[in-house]
């Protein structure tokens, strides 16, 4: 045994700590294969992770992490970390394995928010399927990631979440995604109702019988049927309804084929009609040119003719005879009898139609007069010629009769027309006359005597300006009018001479006792003027001294009213000039450029207003001069008023744009944003002027309405968010507290870590996060405290070692290279332990203590663990200064 010791090397030593001095001793790069079967075939946990740490390969972490069940927590830390970070001599493959079948859903987490390749982080996020992760992902702004997410976001119904965040292609694919969605809510339905439409216009074609209008309809239909959109209908209904388009189809299909036979036999019967019409037209068309030929025949008395037309009129009996229409054109060969008779008589006719000419010439040279002397026998020499004239023309056969009579007709109505002015004036003098003569009977009948006089001289003016033969009408009835008013003047005369004296005396008396105000004077004036009049001309010397005094009289009783009557003129001239003011202040006012920007609209219109008040305030003025200057204020007033209303109408369709904006945000799917919309709507909206009194609260109770809607649709979300996040800070809580329990009241180092890992990777909400943060400061603390307890082991399992004289605990012992001899390294430990050895020298001391403070401010180690771990690493069992060292501990 003890030779089999002697030849073995250490590191495969049975003790373990020979094998860990042996393994301190060993190299990295000239001891790679010794370290490398140490690191997976040593059977001691300890030697495996020292030599695992020494190498530092990632590939034996990996194979550590596969078949090493003590090291497999270590390994996949390292494993974890070089993944994470990207550290190239992790192999590809070995990489690609752990993602694939090993990684924890925390590192896949990780992974999909730091890995390069973006096709990775896509199948990582794929197979974490965690939608909150996808979400966070998109939002990051990398469009071709975006893009490379889009089945994703689809799979889980984010596309209304993402929109916001989306960029160029990606968002108009969501946008696309969106709108297909709606789309496939709303088409179907569509759909199915231009379905059921069509399919019933269809039906309703079966109860139609015009062969066009059911053929056009039907292809219309068809087209339309083509052109339905059936991919939004599931198989089932697309199947259905196609079966019953087929079975209509069908049916009208038959229905059209019997509407086609009814159509061509009325096709071909109305075409017989067409040609039968055709026929008749022509024989009536060659009936009416042989009528005028024998018409023109007369009127020029050409014999010559005969012979021609009597050609003529035989084809068209042959023709008439032939045809197959003879018997319906009976009438027609009446006619054409009636004019072969005729034709036998044209010398006979032709002498007749030029009396007739002749007479009707007579006629036409009976002019017209103005002249109210010659109007009663221009009368009647037209009246004579006219009757002529009709004699011998009824006396004409009917072909010629009918032309003689229309121009009979003509030459008539054009002398009444020539004449009309001056008969219709006789006719309207004898009118009046007429009416004139019955006013004067009535009002003599009712004794207004003094009425009847002046309406009487009115008749007799009309009476002049008649024609003889017109007031001979009228003779009888002027001569006994005017009996009557003789007989009223006299009367008259003989009682209206006391009523002047008893209207004098009168007089007198009002003017000695009338204490009447100005205007009742006035009145009172005006009366007795009146009831002067009422007694009749003044003709004899007497009755116009009469009236010389009474004038007299009358203007000493109307004197005080002119004082009366000028101070109201000036207080007319008065108002008269405030007037013209307030017409040039409107005139300016109205000449105001109101283009200009930042115009203030409030004060112009109230400016407005006030000089309308201040108008219809003023003072009376005479009715002329109002009309006039009343003339003038309205039209400034209506070029202020147009401008107001012009800006009152742009104020009002501003804010109709403002009330459609805010209606569009009740539908919007973002309602914090629609929010904010309508805020500044609100602001634009009392930057607007007014829009006037009908339009402005029509305008703001729609526009406030629907501010009130998504407002109270805001509410409603907010509530509703409010709820599910109580809700998930609940479940949170309890999530918590599960999780809080799982740690044990002792629990170890790795548990506490591995609870604060757990922790950390939830995204707990305020009112949870608090106590998750506090509760983790709690581990925290508990972690210092069970390190602290670690090093008190550790220390005192060194102490035990140093006072025994045994070997030095493994954990101490590291391949640390300094250029330090044992000596300065526990120099050094007293110094940073702040004990001093009585061997020491004080000079070797502060030698010591200037080269520590020169090694941290070139950044080295120099804490009490580094080098004493340094002493026990470099410094042989047998040369420990142990005593020493025990002080330090």
């Amino acid at each position: 045994m003890i030779f089999k010791h002697l030849f073995t090397p250490k590191w495969k030593h049975p003790k373990t700590e020979v094998r860990l001095q042996a393994l301190n001793k060993l190299e990295q790069d000239k001891d790679a294969d010794v370290l490398k079967t140490m690191a997976l075939e040593d059977n001691s946990t300890e030697i495996r992770q020292k030599a695992l740490n020494k190498l530092n390969s990632l590939s034996l972490w990996w194979q550590a992490y596969k078949q090493d069940q003590a090291l497999k927590d270590l390994a996949e830390q390292h494993i974890s970390s070089a993944v994470l970070n990207g550290k190239s001599e992790l192999d590809s493959n070995i990489r690609q394995e752990y993602v694939d079948r090993f990684a924890s859903k925390r590192v896949l987490e990780k992974l999909a928010f730091s890995e390069s390749s973006l096709e990775v982080r896509v199948k990582l996020l794929k197979r974490l399927a965690q939608p909150k992760l996808i979400e966070q992902s998109f939002k990051q702004d990398d469009e071709q990631l975006q893009l490379l997410l889009l089945p994703l976001v689809e799979q889980y119904g984010l596309q209304k979440q993402l929109l916001k965040s989306a960029k160029g292609q990606a968002k108009s694919a969501l946008e696309q995604a969106l709108e297909q969605q709606k789309l496939a809510k709303e088409k179907p339905a569509e759909v199915l109702a231009q379905v059921k439409m069509i399919l019933a216009k269809l039906n309703a074609l079966r109860d139609k019988h015009d062969y066009k209008e059911v053929n056009n309809q039907f292809k219309i239909l068809t087209e339309q049927w083509q052109g339905l959109e059936l991919s939004w209908l599931d198989e089932e209904a697309v199947k259905e309804n196609e079966q019953k388009y087929s079975a209509i189809e069908a049916r009208i299909s038959s229905h059209l084929a019997a509407l086609k036979a009814e159509f061509e036999a009325l096709e071909k019967a109305e075409q017989a009609k067409r040609e039968k019409q055709a026929f008749l037209t022509e024989v009536e068309s060659q009936l009416n040119l042989a009528e005028q030929a024998l018409v023109n025949a007369l009127e020029q008395l050409d014999v010559s003719k005969q012979a021609e037309l009597d050609i003529q009129l035989s084809q068209l009996r042959s023709k008439i005879t032939s045809s197959a229409y003879s018997d319906v054109l009976v009438k027609h060969l009446d006619t054409l009898v009636d004019l072969e008779s005729q034709l036998k008589q044209l010398p006979e006719l032709v002498v007749a139609n030029q009396a007739a000419q002749t007479a009707l010439e007579a006629l036409a040279n009976i002019t017209a007069t103005t002249e109210l002397s010659e109007l009663d026998d221009t009368l009647n020499a037209q009246k004579s010629a006219y009757n002529n004239a009709k004699g011998i023309i009824e006396q004409l056969p009917n072909t010629l009769k009918k032309p003689a009579k229309a121009k009979l007709s003509a030459l008539s109505k054009q002398f009444k027309a020539a004449m009309a002015e001056q008969l219709d004036a006789q006719q309207n003098e004898l009118k009046q006359a007429r009416r004139k003569a019955k006013d004067v009977q009535r009002l003599v009948e009712q004794g207004r005597s003094k009425v009847a006089f002046g309406v009487f001289k009115g008749f007799t003016e009309h009476f002049e300006r008649l024609t003889a033969a017109n007031q001979a009408q009228l003779e009888p009835l002027r001569e006994q009018i005017s009996a009557q008013l003789d007989d009223i003047r006299d009367w008259q005369k003989y009682a209206s001479a006391p009523k002047r004296v008893e209207l004098l005396t009168a007089l007198d008396s009002h003017i000695e006792n009338c204490d009447l105000a100005p205007k009742q004077r006035a009145e009172l004036v005006k009366k007795l003027r009146a009831q002067w009049h009422e007694l009749g001309r003044v003709d004899t010397d007497e009755e116009k001294l009469q009236a010389k005094q009474f004038d007299e009289k009358l203007e000493l009783l109307f004197a005080p009213c002119r004082a009366f009557f000028a101070e109201q003129e000036q207080q007319r001239e008065k108002a008269k000039q405030a007037r013209e003011t307030l017409i040039n202040q409107i005139s300016e006012l109205a000449v105001t450029d109101t283009s200009l920007e930042g115009f203030n609209w409030r004060e112009y219109e109230s400016q407005f207003n006030k000089l309308n008040k201040q108008w219809r305030a003023a003072g009376s003025v005479d009715s002329d001069v109002y009309k006039s200057l009343n003339n003038a204020f309205k039209a400034q007033a209506k070029l202020i008023g147009d401008a107001i209303r012009s800006q009152h109408e742009h104020n009002a369709h501003l804010k109709q744009g403002l009330v459609d904006t805010a209606a569009e945000q009740i539908a919007a799917e973002d309602l914090a944003q629609a929010c904010d919309v309508l805020k500044s709507l609100q602001k634009q909206w009392q930057t607007i002027g007014f829009a006037g009194n009908k339009k402005e609260n029509q305008l703001w109770q729609a526009f406030r309405e629907h501010n009130d809607a998504v407002f109270a649709k805001r509410s409603a979300e907010f509530e509703s968010q409010k709820a599910e996040k109580d809700a998930l800070s609940s479940e949170q809580q309890q999530q918590f507290d599960e999780i809080k329990a799982e740690l044990p009241e002792n629990g170890s180092e790795a548990e506490i870590k591995k609870l604060i890992s757990q922790l950390s990777e939830i995204d707990f909400l305020p009112m949870v996060k608090k106590q998750v943060q506090k509760f983790i400061t709690e581990l925290q603390q508990k972690l210092v405290e069970l390190e602290q307890l670690a090093n008190t082991a550790r220390f005192d399992a060194l102490k035990v070692a140093l006072e025994n004289g045994g070997s030095v605990p493994a954990e101490f012992i590291s391949k640390i290279g300094v250029n330090l001899s044992s000596e300065q390294l526990i120099l050094r430990l007293e110094i940073l332990s702040d004990k001093m050895n009585d061997e020491s020298s004080s000079p070797e001391r502060m030698a010591e203590q200037v080269a520590m403070l020169d090694d941290k401010l070139q950044g080295q180690n120099v804490d009490f663990d580094h080098y004493l771990s340094a002493y026990l690493s470099n410094t042989p069992t047998a040369e420990l200064q142990s005593e020493r060292l025990l002080k330090l501990l």
